[in-house]
């Protein structure tokens, strides 16, 4: 009975040991830099040698902070730095980081590189960005720091540092948005009164922690170098359908109101805009349809009940983040879905659904 009760122990444990292998190891994708450094601030941080060696550091750290936070990935995701630096000279003036930014835009060997780290090490101002639109489809992301500001030695892991604020903006490189644009305030919401609160996220919400939206969105594009042009559009459904009704029952003629939220900028908050951008009727069926979510979500400028650009930009990035959808039946009485353009393309990245249904009971 003893030896029975070994073998069957030894068993399970040898189940249990390979159900963790096979859960642990995942296929690895690999994203490769070209690292731009000027001549003065490659030799302020040590000379070639060691700025090399100090750069594998903190790409390793970076790597480490986009795999070690709580993910639903389907890979394990690298990044590294190229073996060749790009060595660029701005003799000493700083104005001149931006002509050489400009030029990291430009034709990027895609069978050496995946995207662009442009650094400016002894700028007169600081900030980390990540742009789009390189001559061969590159990102470039930015990172300008003061002189006094060393990128190496700011953070121990996994302390915040350059090397998690890199990590965020790779998640741009990767296609995804800033999470913190979808906050907003119960004040800023003229319309429902409530508070919208985005997941936490390294996108700019929560810190060590990837969304359901990220992983979806890093699962789908991990082999596109770079990101497929039409990316923006192929991330949405096809279709959105609203179905209300009451007591088993569909409610037609009900009144609905899509609502947007928009970004902040200088002369707005990030906000609920308080004119109904479009306004639908439930058919008999109780249900509206909306196609072409892509343009719902990004309208012409010419599009009526859009906040003006002239004389001021009340409409930054010029995109509705959400729609506070506002659903008023008959009788006057309202319900509220909000419908972040991330939750719609979560749902259709992790299950390949061309509609997006959501269901409304009064």
């Amino acid at each position: 009975m003893g030896i029975l009760k070994c073998i069957l122990i030894a068993c399970s444990c040898l189940v249990w040991a390979t159900h963790a292998f096979c859960v642990e190891v995942k296929d690895t994708i690999e994203y490769r830099a070209q690292v731009w450094v000027d001549k003065i601030d490659l030799e302020r941080y040590g000379g070639e040698a060691s700025f090399k060696k100090n750069l594998q550091q903190m790409f390793h750290n970076t790597t480490r902070f986009w795999n070690e936070s709580p993910n639903k990935f389907n890979y394990y995701f690298r990044f590294v730095p190229a073996d060749e630096l790009c060595v660029y000279d701005i003799q000493g003036d700083k104005d001149r980081y931006g002509e050489f930014q400009r030029k990291a835009f430009g034709r990027l060997d895609l069978s050496k590189y995946d995207f662009v780290l442009f650094l400016a090490l002894g700028a007169k101002n600081e900030g980390l960005s990540c742009g789009g639109g390189g001559a061969s489809g590159q990102s470039v992301v930015m990172c300008y720091v003061r002189e006094a500001h060393n990128i190496f030695t700011d953070a121990l892991y996994p302390d915040q540092g350059t090397y998690s604020n890199l990590g965020h903006e790779y998640g741009h490189v990767r296609g995804a948005t800033d999470l913190y644009q979808y906050m907003i305030a119960a004040e800023d919401n003229p319309v429902s009164h409530e508070k919208l609160t985005p997941p936490k996220c390294n996108m700019g919400t929560g810190y060590r922690v990837w969304s359901d939206y990220c992983s979806a969105l890093f699962n789908y594009t991990a082999k596109m170098r770079p990101l497929d042009k039409d990316l923006s559009d192929k991330v949405f459904p096809r279709k959105l359908v609203i179905k209300v009704g009451k007591m088993g029952k569909p409610l037609s003629n009900c009144t609905v109101n899509f609502y947007g939220t928009r970004a902040g900028g200088k002369y707005n908050k990030r906000d609920v805009y308080p004119k109904a951008y479009r306004t639908y009727t439930t058919s008999k069926r109780g249900i509206i349809e909306i196609t072409d979510l892509y343009k719902l979500y990004h309208p012409d400028m010419t599009d009526a009940n859009i906040p003006p650009k002239e004389p001021q930009d009340l409409f930054p990035y010029s995109y509705w983040f959400s729609f506070l959808v506002e659903i008023i039946d008959e009788v006057g009485q309202k319900k509220y879905v909000c419908l972040p353009d991330v939750e719609l393309q979560r749902e259709h990245l992790e299950t390949g659904n061309d509609t997006y249904t959501v269901n409304v009971t009064f």
